[in-house]
């Protein structure tokens, strides 16, 4: 089975219906893959349905589908030796990634793969 990281931009599109939210959860529909987050993404989700009120329920029913993946030592290690000024989240999540044995990355980010240096195929989410 094929694991992919979701970056947490595009949970932030469903979870916020914005104009990739369809094109988010088709991409998030095959049955062959594991999806999965880093555990980042897990706090990202979680301050954003706090701060906007989101239902708790909502916030677990999404998540419960999803594997979470740590941020180990040799994961920041990573991300700081490719950090190069331009954004250390992708960098981090790209790390976490192929640390943990993905095979791709799904992200709404065009300059992701420039700015993570990961040598994964990174799958934009078009809207």
């Amino acid at each position: 089975m094929k694991r992919t990281l979701v970056d947490a931009n595009v949970l932030l599109e469903i979870l916020f219906a914005r104009k990739r939210s369809d094109a988010s959860q088709k991409l998030l529909s095959d049955p062959e893959k594991e999806y999965a987050i880093s555990a980042l993404t897990l706090h990202i989700i979680w301050y954003m349905a706090e701060r906007y009120k989101l239902s708790a329920e909502y916030i677990n029913d999404m998540l419960s589908v999803l594997t979470v993946l740590p941020l180990s030592n040799q994961v920041i290690a990573l991300a700081n030796k490719r950090y190069d000024n331009k954004d250390f989240e992708d960098c981090l999540q790209a790390a976490c990634a192929e640390e943990n044995d993905c095979q791709e990355i799904i992200t709404i980010d065009k300059h992701f793969r420039e700015y993570s240096h990961t040598s994964l195929p990174v799958i934009i989410v078009k809207s």
